[in-house]
């Protein structure tokens, strides 16, 4: 598998201003235009001010803005979208840049050679636009806090006590340490999002023989193969790029979408699922239209 690594001194912030940079460069909307910062990360510059706010100014974005961050792994990307179609049918905002990714890695134990194989850092830009057409149909979204242990930052809260005994170094884990039951996601994976791809689908009146293509988020190549099989969809109709870039948070989805444009799995006009879920525990999902 490849996946791409962060270097030692670069977090989401850096990552995030060269990907708007690259962004703005390669599209045809100008900096003035976007009315509203979505930046949706675990790890931020500083607990405050956010870091969109920060963004805003590195980027030269105008002062007449808003500017929000969405501190949410794997299903941030959902949530992120459901942010920006709310602002623009609030009337709050007709141009939003989303920046959506993470330097997973930094939460990484050097010895934790599973999650090390899996886990790759990453970070995306999407614009979302008000438009007469509805391209992002309705949202499901749910949480679960009661299961937070099974995927959680241990040592990232301030009154945690770190100790010796808890298998966290202070000076090579700063952000803390990523902890991980895969029994437990892969079992919560399996029961969410199939439930959720259903619910999606009833409230949009579709079955799946509808859907031009299904996008889950990038968790293993277990876990999409598994919801694969049981959700009985058809491989061509499900798109999978894990191995080329590991696992990275809230990036996967946008980064696949890109993917699977460019290896002609998707066209314009294809009815696309795309689903989150992870830390929280939580998920979401929704169906695009390109």
């Amino acid at each position: 598998m490849e996946r791409h690594v962060a270097a030692p001194n670069e977090i989401p912030f850096d990552l995030a201003i060269k990907t708007a940079e690259k962004f703005f460069s390669e599209h045809n909307i100008a900096r003035k235009d976007i009315d509203f910062l979505i930046f949706c990360s675990l790890i931020r510059e500083r607990q405050a001010p956010t870091t969109a706010c920060l963004l805003q100014n590195k980027l030269g974005l105008s002062t007449n803005i808003g500017a929000i961050d969405v501190p949410m792994g794997c299903s941030g990307y959902i949530y992120s979208l459901a942010l920006a179609k709310s602002l623009i049918y609030g009337g709050i905002a007709k141009n939003i840049l989303i920046l959506a990714g993470d330097t997973t890695t930094k939460f990484l134990h050097p010895e934790d050679h599973t999650l090390r194989f899996l886990i790759g850092d990453g970070m995306t830009a999407t614009s979302v636009q008000y438009t007469s057409e509805e391209n992002i149909n309705s949202f499901v979204l749910g949480n679960d806090g009661a299961g937070a242990e099974s995927l959680i930052i241990k040592g990232s809260n301030p009154r945690e006590t770190i100790t010796p005994e808890k298998d966290i170094e202070t000076t090579a884990m700063p952000y803390g340490k990523l902890i991980m039951d895969n029994a437990d996601v892969l079992s919560f994976a399996l029961k969410v999002v199939p439930q959720m791809v259903n619910e999606l689908l009833q409230k949009e009146h579709l079955a799946m023989k509808d859907i031009d293509l299904f996008i889950f988020h990038q968790a293993s190549r277990l876990v999409l193969e598994t919801l694969c099989k049981k959700m009985n969809i058809a491989e061509e109709k499900f798109f999978v790029n894990i191995q080329h870039l590991g696992n990275t948070s809230s990036a996967t989805i946008p980064i696949a979408i890109a993917d699977a444009i460019t290896a002609e799995r998707a066209k314009k006009g294809d009815k696309i699922v795309i689903a989150g879920f992870g830390i929280g525990l939580s998920w979401g999902s929704t169906i695009i239209t390109l």
